[in-house]
């Protein structure tokens, strides 16, 4: 289990029950606020780094808004210059980089989730711990606590086994945090320049569209081109 599912599993722990069936309650709340207290400190890490990749992705996905508007103005430019080639170039390069928004939009909604969920886990889990500490004084100052003879070495009661090979199960963060980033670096920018057609490339039927939006714009509402030269045919 990644952090997530180990602070979840201490928060839906039936804490009454376990301490009803435990041969030593007050060893058994002990380990629990312990494996709470781990819990939020896992919790607290996770949060930095998530909150360092939603940073990361808001940067990237201004650099990605600023990307797509300099290939909208090269084609724009290129057809103002009657360079219809240049200008399909450019929207093909404006095309994949709208696909890496794409990509970086989905994977902040992913990080975001993820940051209220945390938040939301921790806020119970502090309570709870709050609890246990609680608790665990009340028991301490019991008439019944004291006198107890030691358990040291003695065998661990089932819920204390069950607890036990529970917490042995759960995974670190490390995990976690590699694979968001990685897939965090398939949407960042600074990759290779997009391909330049030794050939003209097969019609796009979206890039033609834009091509014909583009063409309409440098246009204006008299119909010619703001440098565009005599008995220039229509490309499209």
């Amino acid at each position: 289990m990644g952090t997530f599912s180990r602070m979840r599993y201490v928060i839906a722990a039936n804490v009454n029950s376990l301490l009803e069936k435990a041969e030593d309650p007050e060893k058994l709340l002990r380990a629990l606020i312990r494996e709470m207290e781990d819990a939020g400190e896992e919790a607290r890490a996770a949060g930095a780094e998530l909150l360092a990749e939603q940073r990361h992705l808001e940067r990237e996905s201004r650099n990605l808004e600023q990307l797509a508007a300099d290939w909208e103005r090269r084609a724009e430019k290129a057809v103002a210059e009657d360079r219809d080639d240049l200008a399909r170039e450019a929207l093909l390069a404006r095309s994949e980089v709208t696909s890496q928004q794409d990509g970086l939009a989905r994977a902040r909604v992913d990080v975001n989730e993820r940051i209220a969920s945390l938040e939301q886990d921790s806020a119970t889990l502090k309570q709870k711990l709050a609890d246990a500490k609680q608790r665990l004084k009340t028991l301490a100052q019991a008439p019944q606590s004291r006198g107890r003879p030691s358990t040291t070495g003695r065998p661990l009661s089932r819920p204390e086994q069950r607890l036990k090979r529970a917490f042995g199960r759960f995974d670190r963060l490390q995990a976690q945090v590699e694979n968001l980033e990685a897939r965090v670096q398939s949407y960042e920018t600074g990759g290779p320049a997009p391909t330049v057609w030794s050939e003209p490339p097969a019609a796009d039927p979206a890039i033609e569209e834009e091509l014909a939006r583009l063409r309409k714009r440098v246009a204006g509402p008299d119909g010619n081109t703001a440098t565009s030269r005599e008995s220039v045919p229509d490309a499209s």
